[in-house]
């Protein structure tokens, strides 16, 4: 069973027949173990600075979550308190999940996603140590007339060989097509995904050398 908290009395609850999507996964720590009584906060805009609109109920001994959402595009985050107060600033101590995670309800549709919580101070650390070793690569995945293709994924891979996964792999892409990629430094085969898991069902395109952020990487599919 999942079950559906709103996030304070200005928000009305969710009834059973407007449930038409799972949005599941689990929350871990930054050892990759289980953690109980973490709550994934749930918004209808990036903006993650004010009260949910939905939150789950607590994580399980399992670190699992499970929540019936409305169709619709969210923004989702994970938080560990250590006291009582569900809501204000985060606290030392408190562990989050940092940048907020975006995902598309379809009708009837049901997506997990793993959430890993650290201390804010970690955070603050690992933040650096992105953009440190990691680069920004970003761009379109158009179609070959030149229109956008949303809902697909850009990999990148460091060799040419079709793996059951790539090495890196983006978020859905947006209405208009774009895509982020983070990927250290190297050479590359920048393609595309259009189902997750990918599975060995993706395209690659010619190999190339990246040392800078890029941020006209437009990848051209094979649909029209």
């Amino acid at each position: 069973m999942f079950s559906i908290l709103p996030a304070s009395s200005l928000f009305p609850a969710i009834t059973i027949a407007e449930e038409k999507s799972i949005f599941k996964g689990r929350v871990l720590d930054i050892e990759e173990k289980p953690v109980e009584g973490a709550e994934i906060f749930i918004y209808s805009s990036p903006d993650v600075r004010r009260p949910a609109d939905f939150m789950s109920a607590r994580t399980d001994k399992e670190g699992r979550f499970s929540v019936g959402l409305p169709t619709g595009k969210y923004w989702a985050v994970a938080r560990l308190r250590k006291g009582t107060e569900r809501y204000g600033p985060l606290m030392p101590g408190d562990k989050h999940s940092g940048e907020p995670v975006e995902i598309y309800l379809t009708p009837n549709s049901e997506i997990e996603k793993d959430f890993t919580v650290v201390d804010i101070r970690e955070v603050t650390r690992l933040k650096k140590k992105i953009r440190e070793d990691y680069i920004k690569i970003k761009g379109r995945i158009l179609d070959k007339n030149g229109s956008p293709v949303k809902m697909v994924y850009a990999i990148a891979n460091k060799n040419k060989v079709i793996a059951e996964m790539p090495d890196y792999l983006s978020a859905w892409t947006d209405d208009e097509g774009y895509y982020t990629l983070y990927i250290p430094r190297g050479k590359y085969y920048i393609g595309y995904a259009t189902v997750f898991p990918p599975g060995h069902e993706y395209s690659l395109n010619t190999g190339a050398v990246f040392e800078t952020d890029k941020s006209d990487m437009d990848i051209i599919t094979n649909s029209e």
